[in-house]
């Protein structure tokens, strides 16, 4: 898979996650969006490291 596509497949995971997790808090945190954007951080990170370990079949 080349960099481009795990970069971008990263970058929707991340911003999914985000919008998620700061909608889902929204009520109960009044600052959700700093718990939502390191979410979606870490969520970028993990989709990345996964696709770049990943053997392609």
């Amino acid at each position: 898979m080349d960099l481009l596509r795990k970069i971008f497949l990263s970058t929707l995971v991340s911003v999914l996650m985000t919008v998620i997790v700061t909608a889902a808090l929204e009520e109960r945190i009044f600052f959700s969006a700093f718990v939502g954007i390191p979410a979606g951080i870490i969520a970028f990170l993990a989709v990345f490291a996964y696709l770049s370990l990943k053997k392609d079949k």
